[in-house]
């Protein structure tokens, strides 16, 4: 299979090398660019046993630069300023985006870091990313950008395709290893405004990345770990949804360490400026055979429901109610106020 994908990659490049030798940009278009500046803050309070949580917090500070050269080819870079917090919660900066862009003829190529499409395609049915992540980015099932290659190309209007090679870890941790991840999709469109998609990636083994043991436990078998991903979506004017299965197969590389869930979600546009929406998570893990106990924190359920006003273009404010129910633990009830700032 990586001879497959390595091959898949010389053959995308060596494809693309001559148009962008052979383009010439006609009379009437312009290289120009624009600046990217994206924000999400949020107020939140609890009630019950958790209402001393309470506060402002800030989970995405986007700025960064985008250039179309030609009709076809784009580069882009982004500095996220709020992807992740210090022992002494100060804010950490990384580059999230520093990729080029190939756009013609049914191809869409990307090389450098770039957005990732396990669960993209999700994120844009679900609507309200700046409310809460989609299911399998909050469940940390794979990071949403990476280094390496990916290449999608639709055949007609009803069916596409997407392959991509990566390093694996993501943007917070680039560097060079043994392990690779491995990954293709397809996507039908059986009728208008529907979505049909299966993703599926191999993530090598590679024993700087594997997990840590719990305490107790010094032995464990060690295998390639997988990804599935089912979905299914409709999206129009005024509807949004979308229903979705996804599980990881040996994570962290140990042999039966896996986890699964379910993610359903809707929005509704119910005048002008605003939009209901709802949503209902299930997670679930399995243990392997030497592990004394359940290893994930994240099992349970979510429960969210929420109004959404767009005042301007560039604002958006969502207030929303979650209840947390956990396996392991007491159910947490919260009240937040979201809020993305798209310039």
């Amino acid at each position: 299979m990586k001879q497959l994908y390595f091959i898949f990659s010389l053959i995308i490049l060596q494809a693309i090398n001559p148009c962008f030798a052979q383009e010439k940009d006609s009379v009437s278009f312009k290289p120009s660019g624009n600046v990217i500046a994206r924000g999400f803050l949020d107020y939140s309070t609890g009630f019950g046993h958790v209402n001393k949580e309470k506060g402002f917090d800030i989970t995405r500070a986007f700025l960064g630069y985008n250039y179309k050269f030609t009709r076809t080819i784009q580069a882009q870079v982004i500095i996220d300023g709020a992807a992740g917090k210090t022992s002494s919660d100060g804010l950490e900066v990384y580059l999230r985006n520093a990729f080029v862009n190939w756009n013609d003829k049914g191809f869409n190529v990307n090389l450098g870091q770039t957005n990732l499409m396990q669960f993209s395609i999700q994120e844009k049915y679900w609507m309200h990313r700046y409310v809460m992540k989609s299911f399998q980015d909050l469940n940390k099932m794979a990071p949403s950008v990476d280094l390496g290659v990916t290449a999608e190309y639709a055949f007609n209007d009803y069916i596409s395709a997407d392959l991509s090679l990566t390093n694996g870890e993501g943007y917070k941790k680039v560097k060079k290893d043994n392990s690779m991840r491995y990954a293709a999709g397809l996507s039908l469109h059986p009728i208008k405004n529907t979505i049909l998609r299966v993703y599926a990636d191999v993530y090598n083994d590679d024993e700087t990345q594997r997990d840590a043991l719990p305490t107790g436990i010094t032995d464990a078998k060690y295998k390639d770990q997988y990804s599935l991903s089912l979905f299914a979506g409709y999206q129009d004017k005024k509807i949004s949804g979308g229903v979705e299965y996804n599980r990881v197969y040996n994570k962290g590389f140990i042999d039966k360490k896996d986890y699964y869930g379910y993610s359903v979600y809707a929005s509704a546009k119910v005048a002008p400026k605003w939009r209901t929406f709802a949503r209902y998570d299930l997670m679930d893990s399995s243990n392997p055979d030497n592990f004394t106990s359940p290893w994930n924190s994240l099992d349970g359920q979510l429960m969210m429901i929420g109004a959404e006003f767009q005042p301007l273009k560039q604002l958006k404010i969502a207030p929303n109610f979650r209840n947390l129910n956990a396996d392991r633990g007491k159910a947490e009830q919260y009240f937040f106020i979201n809020l993305e700032i798209n310039l």
